[in-house]
């Protein structure tokens, strides 16, 4: 990535984003979690929300100039795509960054987010913890600069192309104010406001959905279209941030509350019997795959119970059934391992029955 207009990778978009409760364990005992107390990270967590309020509304140009040398890509980017701000002709930016910075609702926004996160030491060594497993499995990866911020409810976290050929992951808070945050009464018709979405749309959520994106972009897009290039692609996913975040509950991970957590658990038999019934591993039919493959309340065509995406799950374990087989092979291996028949095959998945 060269330029700036190219720079988001991953964007979690407002009408893309993807999709807490203690879960059962799943996989958990069985993941060799290695030692990586030694490994030193240093985690760059810079509060970008912070400096955008502090900038003078009576001098947005300066302020805005200030920032730009300050945070070169990210308020470039800031000002450019995600709020899109931005306009070549001097007075036009003078008035739409001071109309910006002058605004109500935006200084509403930012006490809201303040509120909640007054201080981010907690999810500083979260990440920490996290990049030590990165760079344990990931050696020749460099840590990402991470960047707070709102974004007027248009993106959790996404990476782009900061500095000196370093990542940077924006984070934004404001789709990560709670519970008690009313985000229905943002648009009551996107569906992207929806219960079993912003469900996950808290402190738990945070560090995982972070690392996720960091993840996405190191794995890149499934080997075709495929049902089964799909399935496999979001199980290599899974597989990875389990083990980055190999503390985080599987309830988190995948997203599900702790009921559907435990039904799959005890469903999975059932849920690949499903899948199979369907003959759809080699269906390339996108609307008919995407209510298997994105998230949703429920997994159309199963129990009300089942939850959606169930396909991460079945991915996962048919990931860790192939990695099981091949003990040698590292988190890079399995990256590159693209024929997802063959990883099937040589899986030998089978789930027990119960």
């Amino acid at each position: 990535m060269n330029t700036i207009a190219s720079a988001i990778r991953f964007p979690f978009l407002a009408l893309g984003l993807t999709l807490t409760l203690l879960s059962c364990g799943g996989d958990k005992a069985s993941i060799n979690t290695p030692d990586v107390s030694d490994i030193k990270v240093e985690v760059d967590l810079i509060r970008y929300e912070e400096a955008l309020m502090q900038m003078d509304p009576s001098k947005p140009e300066t302020a805005y100039q200030q920032l730009l040398i300050k945070y070169p890509r990210m308020t470039d980017l800031y000002f450019k795509r995600l709020l899109e701000l931005y306009h070549p002709n001097r007075d036009t930016l003078n008035s739409r960054m001071s109309a910006f910075l002058s605004d109500e609702r935006i200084k509403n926004l930012a006490d809201e987010v303040q509120s909640v996160y007054p201080k981010v030491d907690a999810i500083e060594n979260e990440l920490m913890q996290a990049l030590k497993y990165y760079k344990h499995y990931f050696p020749e990866a460099t840590v990402p600069k991470f960047y707070t911020l709102f974004s007027e409810f248009g993106y959790q976290p996404f990476i782009f192309d900061d500095m000196d050929g370093q990542d940077g992951i924006g984070i934004g808070l404001d789709m990560f104010l709670g519970a008690d945050y009313n985000y229905k009464a943002i648009n009551p018709t996107d569906p992207v406001f929806s219960d079993y979405l912003t469900r996950t749309y808290d402190r738990s959520h945070l560090v995982k959905k972070t690392i996720e994106i960091l993840v996405e972009d190191a794995i890149g897009t499934a080997p075709g279209k495929r049902f089964i290039d799909q399935m496999i692609h979001q199980g290599k996913k899974t597989y990875i941030l389990k083990r980055l975040l190999p503390t985080t509950p599987d309830s988190i991970i995948y997203e599900y509350t702790s009921k559907q957590m435990a039904w799959i658990e005890n469903s999975e038999l059932a849920v690949w019997d499903f899948l199979l019934e369907l003959d759809c591993m080699y269906d390339t039919n996108h609307l008919k795959l995407s209510k298997l493959l994105n998230p949703g309340p429920t997994t159309q065509g199963m129990p009300e119970a089942a939850p959606g995406r169930t396909t991460a799950y079945i991915g996962n374990a048919i990931v860790s059934a192939f990695m099981k087989r091949n003990k040698n092979m590292s988190l890079v291996d399995l990256i590159q391992f693209r024929d997802s028949q063959l990883l099937m095959e040589k899986s030998r998945y089978k789930p027990a029955r119960r």
